[in-house]
């Protein structure tokens, strides 16, 4: 009995991990309290069955360890009791413990979190990406693969959600409930447009990857200079059938992206279309399945999609009302930098005290983010925050560089590669907006990340075995040597046969 509870808990990985992308958008992207709370529970049980597990070992690099352990750790330390110390002495907290001390409210031992609170829902919630990465580097390649399966699935049921949302418009029907600006617009099961968006730009790039993979791949006397017939019937057989699918998956997102209306994400999405058609103009199909006429149609059609997306930026999508307050409030946030810097206020308690920082010309907003993920994380965590934001994208810019290999390329390094330009539009969404604070967009986040950062190998191709000489001249023909006997040979002197 004691052996099968490990390996129960080894069959529990990958289930815990396709539950998290099935649930995460699913209840409002997450941000309903019983939402949130499901897929931290979901967390814990994956710490659980990740420690139980005996064949299930996550190997990590040493910069991972610490960036992923500081980045657990650090929201804890801002809840540890500080003896001795008042609020006072600690940077920017003076103003709130003296509003607290004229309201009669007790803050209890001082802390470097102004909110300890809040401080801890934020850490429960950061336990839930750290899961599903950890989850994700545990996983077998070809379990990663089912799961990317999985998640282009989802996407694709949000999309077709997006699409009858925008198309029932203005009948709130489709909206299951949702009360917020983006109604008349697709947001599938998320409560903002932007944010949907960035979850389908992250899907797209993975569906855009695998039809580069299987586009050609396998197709015989296609790929050795075969004719029109043969590249023909590829697309009868199962990679065929697979190449069209992930073709139309593509497609789908593609719409859905524009009928969100989202001018960020369409113009990331322009930029990610760009970035595909060039990064694997050259590798159709595992190689260069269609030769230099696949790179030059890839690149026109990659330009032609970038085109249309612009002409759509212009007459298609609608201003963000707070577009144009957006350095407004990036002001107020470097303010509040500035008084809470080195140790910052907080993790989660950006919104209980950002409104000492808000300009009163936005009093009819509520700013509940800082609507730039890096200065929000920054304001929250101080100089430890900044520390990890540069360790991070120094892990991601370096794994460029261990990734990109020559020869061809398995699925998997496909994958990899989509996940990797997936992660770069979300990185630079976040100068305007905070996917990475939706619960959802964090689940999926953390999952392209442990694809991409998956130390996988490619598969050594099995070496020809080559015949000694003597073994091949001993393989001729039997019609090859009756050839050679009849031929009359130097040096022996014509024989009559009739002479015998």
């Amino acid at each position: 009995m004691m052996n099968a509870s490990p390996s129960i808990a080894s069959r529990m990985t990958p289930l815990l991990l396709a539950a998290l992308i099935i649930l995460a958008p699913l209840f409002r992207s997450g941000k309903i309290p019983l939402a949130t709370l499901l897929l931290e529970l979901l967390a814990v049980a994956a710490f659980l069955a990740l420690w139980w597990s005996s064949e299930r070992r996550v190997v990590l690099g040493r910069l991972e360890v610490f960036l992923l352990a500081a980045l657990a750790v650090f929201p804890l330390l801002q809840l540890l009791p500080l003896p001795g110390l008042s609020p006072l002495d600690l940077p920017g907290q003076a103003d709130y413990f003296m509003a607290s001390q004229a309201a009669g409210v007790d803050r209890g031992a001082t802390t470097l979190s102004i909110i300890p609170r809040e401080t801890l829902s934020g850490w429960l919630i950061l336990l839930v990406p750290i899961a599903v990465y950890l989850l994700t580097r545990a996983s077998s390649v070809r379990t990663l693969q089912k799961l990317v399966t999985l998640m282009l699935v989802v996407a694709t049921l949000q999309a077709v959600l997006g699409l009858m949302q925008f198309g029932a418009s203005p009948s709130p029907v489709f909206y299951l409930g949702i009360e917020s600006p983006s109604t008349g617009n697709a947001v599938g099961t998320y409560t903002s447009r932007n944010n949907f968006a960035g979850f389908l730009y992250l899907s797209l790039m993975l569906s855009l990857a695998l039809f580069m993979a299987t586009l050609g791949r396998q197709t015989g006397r296609a790929q050795q200079g075969g004719g029109l017939r043969e590249r023909i019937q590829y697309y009868a057989t199962a990679d065929g059938h697979r190449a069209f699918m992930y073709g139309a998956m593509a497609l789908l997102l593609l719409l859905a992206i524009i009928f969100t209306r989202s001018r960020a994400g369409i113009v990331l999405t322009l930029m990610g279309v760009l970035l595909v058609s060039a990064v694997f103009s050259r590798r159709i199909g595992g190689g260069n399945a269609f030769g230099r006429t696949g790179v030059i149609i890839s690149l026109a059609v990659g330009l032609a999609i970038a085109i249309g997306l612009g002409t759509v930026l212009e007459r298609f999508t609608v201003s963000d009302p707070l577009s144009n307050g957006r350095w407004i409030i990036f002001d107020g946030v470097f303010d509040g930098i500035g008084q809470f810097f080195p140790l910052g206020a907080g993790t989660g308690t950006f919104r209980q005290t950002f409104a000492r920082f808000q300009d009163l010309s936005q009093s009819s907003y509520l700013i509940n983010r800082a609507h730039n993920s890096y200065l929000e994380w920054i304001y929250s965590g101080g100089i430890v925050a900044l520390a990890l934001i540069l360790g991070f994208l120094g892990l991601y810019f370096a794994r460029w560089f261990s990734l990109w290999k020559r020869g061809d390329w398995g699925e998997f390094r496909y994958i990899q590669v989509g996940a990797g330009l997936g992660l770069m539009l979300m990185l630079l969404h976040e100068l305007v907006d905070y996917n990475l604070f939706v619960p959802a967009n964090m689940v999926y986040f953390a999952f392209l990340a442990g694809l991409y950062l998956h130390p996988y190998r490619e598969p050594t191709a099995p070496k020809q075995r080559t015949k000694p000489v003597a073994e091949s001249s001993a393989a001729l023909s039997e019609q090859a040597l009756r050839r050679v006997s009849l031929l009359p040979q130097a040096g022996e002197p014509g024989r009559n046969p009739f002479m015998d």
